[in-house]
Order: C-alpha cells, then sequence, then structure tokens
C-alpha cells in the first residue's frame, strides 16, 4: 500500500514538473511582467487573432460537412472504394502538414502554372483554408462515423413506412447526426487554430499574421519576447480549451442518443449510380488532390536535382530522437494508464486532465514554455538534446496514454494477484504477462510515436540543440529558403526510414510474440 501511495505522489511530482511547471510559469509571464514590444502589440494581436479565427472557421466549414458525408457514404453504403477512401484518410492524417504544402508549392512552381488562376488563388489565404481543410478532414470523418455507424435500420424503415418524402427523412437523419458533425466542426476549428506547418511555410510566404508562426517570431528574433509570446499563447490556448469543452459537451450529451442494445445492424445496400459516381468523386479528390499530387511532386523534385550529396544529418539526428522519445512517451503513458485504472479518484481526473491536454495546449505552446522554465541556473537544460526528448514525451505522452488506457483496463486484476501468490518477480509479471497481453497496442503506439516525433515542427523549431537539427526544422528552412529539390529528397529519405522501421518492428513481432499478442501489430 505505501509502495503503491510514493509512487502515486512520484508520478504527481513528475507531472508537475515537466507539463504543470512549465506552462504555469510561461503563461502568468503576462501577468507578471511588461513586454519590450509592449507599443502597438495590440494591434498585431488583433491581426493575428482575425486571421486565425477566419482562416480556422473556413477550414472547419469545409471539413465538416464534407467529413460528415464521407463517414455517411463509409457506414451506410457498401462500396468497393470504401477501403480507398478510408486509406486516404489515415494518410492524410498521418502526412506532415509542411510536406503537403511544400508539395503543391512545387507543383505550383513548374512554368505552366506558375501565373494561373489555381497558384493565385493557392498563395493567397484561399490556398491556407483548403490546406487546413484536407488537414482537418480525417478528424471530422472519424468523429462523425461512429454516430452512423450506431444508427439501427428501424429508423431508416419506420420512416419508409410512414411514407416520409426522401428531404424529410434526409433532414430527420440529419438533425440526428447534427451533435456528431457540430463535434466535428470544433475539432476541424481546433486543429486549424493549433495547426504550425501551414503558417510555417505558406503562411510565411505570404507574410500573413497567423498565432502560432507570430508565437515562432517572438522566440526566434533577437530580443526575445517571452512576455508577447504568452499573450499569443493565452489567445491559441483559449481558444483551442474553448473547443475542447465544447466538444466534450457536445460528446457527454449526445453519444448515448442513438445507441442502444436492440439496434438492428444489417449489411448496407450497395450505392446507386448517383452516389456511386459521389463515390469516385471523393475517392478521387482524397487521393488525387490530397496524397498523390503532392506526393509526385515532392518524387519528380527530389529525382530533377542535380546534388545528391546534401546535408543528412538532420536525418540521423530525429532518428535518434524519434527512438528515445518514443520509448519513454510509451513507458510514461503505460504508467499513467495503470495509474488511472488502479489509483484514487484524486489522481485518476488529474491523468484525465493531463490526457486531454493535447486538445488545448499547442505543442508550439509547451516547447516555448519548456524554453523559459528550463533557461535557469538551477534547470540549466536548454540547449540539450535532453530537453528536446522531454518535449517530444510531454508532447506525445497524454496520446498514447488515450490510446491505452482501454487495452490496459482489460486486463483483469486478479491476473497479477494470482502471479504474486505464486511468488512470481516483478520482472516476470510485467514482461512475461502484462507485455505478452499488451504486445499489439504497445508496438503500434510506439510506431505512431515514432513517425510523429520523426517529422515533429513546433517542438523542434524551440528546443532543437545546437549543431543537432532536427529533420522538420530542415525541411521548412530548405522550404522558406526555396530549396525544394534538397527539401523533397529529406522528406523521401525520411518516409524510407518509417517504411523500414514499422517492417522491422513488425517482422521481428511476427519472429518473437506468440501468435494470439502478435494479432493486430502486422
Amino acid at each position: 500500500m505505501w509502495s503503491r501511495r510514493i509512487a502515486g505522489l512520484l508520478l504527481v511530482a513528475l507531472l508537475a514538473l515537466f507539463f504543470a511547471y512549465p506552462l504555469l510559469r510561461f503563461l502568468a509571464l503576462p501577468f507578471a511582467t511588461a513586454s519590450a514590444s509592449d507599443h502597438g502589440w495590440l494591434n498585431g494581436l488583433l491581426v493575428a487573432v482575425r486571421n486565425t479565427a477566419l482562416l480556422a472557421l473556413g477550414a472547419a466549414c469545409i471539413a465538416a460537412p464534407l467529413g460528415a458525408a464521407i463517414a455517411w457514404l463509409l457506414e451506410r453504403r457498401a462500396s468497393p472504394l470504401n477501403h480507398a477512401m478510408t486509406s486516404a484518410l489515415w494518410l492524410i492524417f498521418l502526412a506532415p502538414s509542411y510536406l503537403l504544402t511544400t508539395g503543391w508549392q512545387i507543383v505550383f512552381r513548374e512554368p505552366g502554372l506558375r501565373h494561373g488562376l489555381a497558384a493565385a488563388l493557392f498563395f493567397s489565404p484561399f490556398g491556407i483554408v483548403a490546406l487546413l481543410a484536407l488537414k482537418a478532414l480525417p478528424f471530422c470523418a472519424f468523429v462523425v462515423r461512429p454516430t452512423w455507424a450506431g444508427m439501427g435500420r428501424e429508423l431508416e424503415e419506420a420512416m419508409r413506412v410512414h411514407a416520409l418524402s426522401l428531404a424529410r427523412r434526409a433532414g430527420l437523419t440529419l438533425r440526428l447526426a447534427l451533435p456528431a458533425a457540430a463535434a466535428g466542426f470544433v475539432i476541424a476549428f481546433i486543429e486549424s487554430v493549433q495547426e504550425f506547418g501551414i503558417p510555417a511555410t505558406l503562411g510565411a510566404h505570404l507574410r500573413m499574421p497567423i498565432l502560432t508562426y507570430a508565437i515562432y517570431e517572438h522566440l526566434s528574433t533577437s530580443p526575445l519576447d517571452f512576455a508577447g509570446a504568452a499573450r499569443l499563447s493565452w489567445v491559441v490556448v483559449a481558444m483551442a480549451a474553448g473547443g475542447a469543452l465544447l466538444h466534450l459537451s457536445l460528446h457527454h450529451r449526445h453519444s448515448a442518443v442513438l445507441v442502444h442494445g436492440r439496434a438492428r445492424h444489417a449489411a448496407p445496400p450497395p450505392p446507386g449510380r448517383v452516389l456511386h459516381g459521389a463515390i469516385l468523386l471523393l475517392a478521387g479528390v482524397l487521393w488525387g488532390l490530397g496524397l498523390l499530387t503532392p506526393g509526385f511532386a515532392l518524387v519528380a523534385s527530389a529525382l530533377a536535382g542535380h546534388d545528391w550529396a546534401g546535408d543528412y544529418a538532420s536525418l540521423f539526428n530525429s532518428t535518434g530522437f524519434a527512438v528515445l522519445a518514443a520509448t519513454a512517451s510509451l513507458a510514461l503513458a503505460v504508467t499513467l494508464a495503470r495509474a488511472s485504472n488502479r489509483s484514487g479518484q484524486g489522481l485518476a481526473v488529474g491523468i484525465e486532465l493531463f490526457t486531454l491536454s493535447n486538445m488545448a495546449i499547442p505543442g508550439l505552446v509547451l516547447g516555448a514554455a519548456y524554453l523559459m522554465a528550463f533557461n535557469t541556473p538551477w534547470l540549466p537544460l536548454y540547449g540539450t538534446s535532453l530537453l528536446l526528448i522531454l518535449g517530444y514525451t510531454a508532447g506525445y505522452a497524454p496520446m498514447l496514454t488515450r490510446l491505452l488506457q482501454s487495452p490496459v483496463a482489460q486486463i483483469d486484476r486478479r491476473l497479477g494477484e494470482a502471479a504474486r501468490l505464486h511468488a512470481l518477480p516483478w520482472a516476470a509479471r510485467v514482461l512475461d504477462i502484462e507485455a505478452v497481453l499488451l504486445a499489439a497496442p504497445l508496438l503500434r503506439g510506439w510506431l505512431l510515436a515514432f513517425g510523429f516525433i520523426l517529422f515533429e515542427l513546433p517542438v523542434s523549431e524551440l528546443l532543437y540543440p545546437p549543431g543537432r537539427e532536427p529533420l522538420g526544422v530542415a525541411i521548412v528552412r530548405l522550404n522558406q529558403t526555396l530549396h525544394f529539390h534538397a527539401a523533397a529528397r529529406l522528406a523521401l529519405s525520411g518516409f524510407a526510414l518509417t517504411a523500414a522501421v514499422v517492417a522491422l518492428a513488425g517482422g521481428v513481432a511476427y519472429l518473437l510474440l506468440p501468435v494470439g499478442a502478435r494479432r493486430g501489430t502486422a
């Protein structure tokens, strides 16, 4: 009992030191000191807030209805293209936004397109809105899809029995799905507000003030303006936190409306000719405009360059950072998931708030907080690789904790009690029992964290040590200096490395794990 309490206190102290303390100290700065750029700061803030809000609202207005429609087609109509659309959504979700932007910038640098209407629209706020909507689209589809899946066949049959018109049936169905669609709208808004890769590439090219890139400029130009960055961060956090609270309210209020035990789930019918054409069009847009066009542009640009002796040190730097940070994030996430299921109510609530923090605290704000909090005589970690790894861990452990909470909760406590009764040592209980049962989610979580951290941008921009430039920072630097060939080669090298790591991890899991444990790791 005492050992569990001591472990809980150590866990609370760890979260307080490396999460709560940096954020509170950084966000409290505007109330404690004056900024060196007080003159005219309000006008710049209002311009950045206006631009950010309008861009995010525009992206959400596009992504929310389109994501709801895609989710309806995936759940309510059996099309052979459903797997292709789902794969496209996942690839867009995983692709770094600055690489999609770089691919399209390469496309519109072609002589035949450079001065056309499409290029003019892309190199404008409309291009930023389109890219933000593309990145937010998977979130909207994933949020709305369970609602369509939870609808039984009884509702549709009852409306047909009462001879309701097509418009009336569609209106009633949309009313039932409105809470989920509204949640998708809110999440699209949050993701667009927190986005950094697109403002750092296309936004910087257009010289358009956007909150996240404005925070970075306050912390990357001399003299450093921590108070000004904290003011802007308050706005970003407030917008994201307000959206997160609204999303949680919608989820808790309406999540059980359509899910009940008596629902009858029949196989969805095949789409008609009109719907089949719509599915074909949407699949073409997702794959053609969302993935293949920028992807082929990156490949063509990489092959077109004549100098292949570029500096690939950033790829090796990020590989080491990603391995260490993904391992640390996974270890912390498992610890938090176990504590949330086996501890008291107070610690469980604190862990729940921590896991929700990645919705309200953008990575750039977390990096800025680390930059200020650990650049002191008693915690001189700034400029070291350790601080960058700690920043990655604090940024991705909440996501992995949410991912692992359900698998960890499914392990019966009596299994561990039986192991202790038979005098099995702690290492055997952890490695031979729990690690085997959790092998598939642990491997998926580590690979997900590795891929995200390898291409991570906002925390990397603020915390990387001198002489150890990460991959994302190098690609964006090459993008901003218009060295697209070198940027494309680095990006493709990163993709190849990620694919090799995934294949290696899957092969090792297949060879070493039992059949039941390795199920789902491929």
